[in-house]
């Protein structure tokens, strides 16, 4: 038998792909714009916390109020405003409102970020040939819809339902 439930989302930056219904992550195809390090990451939307970052080199503080992360947690970051580059990256805790991660570009930046705890899947290319993934099964179960990071110069094609 066929599954006929399957959706389809083409995205060119981070974005909520599904929300705030329960959906499975089927499969996706990832092409970066460049032959340099770009990842992607999958997220549970409901589980993200904003606030502000500054960065100086490749070292960006982020502050969000009692941010509940610990040390060497790996959580995707999106940078809303200012020039610093969206990925997943393992926190060093500073303390209860503030942590640091160190970023693939140097920069002097700030501005606002929104970070997401909860990845369900992530990947890694290095390749401008596109990346195709297909989750076997029923696929990843996204409680509360799915939150699809993307690294710059990268597309997806997400597959869900």
């Amino acid at each position: 038998m066929m599954q006929t439930d399957v959706r389809s989302a083409y995205i060119k930056s981070s974005g909520v792909v599904v929300t705030p219904y329960p959906t499975r992550l089927k499969g996706c195809v990832v092409t970066s714009g460049t032959s340099s390090l770009r990842n992607v990451a999958a997220c549970a939307p409901a589980t993200a916390i904003s606030g502000t970052y500054s960065q100086t080199g490749t070292t960006a503080t982020i502050t969000i109020n009692n941010h509940g992360l610990t040390n060497g947690q790996r959580v995707f970051v999106d940078f809303t405003t200012g020039t610093s580059r969206d990925g997943a990256y393992d926190i060093t805790y500073i303390n209860a409102n503030s942590f640091s991660i160190t970023t693939v570009n140097s920069v002097s930046t700030s501005g606002n970020v929104t970070v997401y705890p909860t990845i369900y899947m992530e990947l890694d290319t290095f390749s401008t040939v596109g990346l195709s993934v297909l989750i076997p099964g029923q696929g990843i179960y996204c409680s509360g819809g799915l939150f699809f990071g993307c690294g710059p110069s990268v597309t997806a094609q997400i597959y869900y339902g």
